[in-house]
């Protein structure tokens, strides 16, 4: 995985990573401060594998989740943040609340905290 860019060391994450289910696809899309597109959005393939959720899961910490829920596919969308010059936040994926550094919002919602590559 890619380095922050070391001018971004230190300084509160300036931009967020969103992952999102919509008419049974997932896309990812970054945004910036001023809640800009940066990024996307990218298609990361369909939201058909579901799971059923338990208040344990690792990033489901913001709202009470019941019944099945689509999976995150972390991997792509961790691809596709790296194609676009950008890593999630260290001290996001070092969070034992979140899962590897996003956090899942809604239903289908997750986000995650990103940085500049170097």
């Amino acid at each position: 995985m890619p380095e922050a860019h070391p001018d971004h060391n230190g300084l509160p994450a300036l931009y967020n990573a969103e992952v999102t289910a919509f008419r049974g696809r997932w896309a990812l899309n970054v945004i910036g401060p001023n809640r800009a597109v940066l990024a996307g959005p990218d298609d990361l393939g369909p939201a058909d594998i579901l799971v059923e959720a338990t208040p344990d899961d690792p990033g489901r910490y913001l709202i009470a989740l019941d019944g099945p829920v689509p999976v995150l596919p972390r991997e792509e969308a961790v691809r596709q943040l790296e194609a676009h010059g950008f890593v999630v936040a260290d001290e996001a994926r070092n969070d034992t609340k979140t899962d590897h550094g996003w956090t899942q919002v809604a239903s289908a919602l997750w986000t995650a905290p990103c940085r500049p590559a170097s």
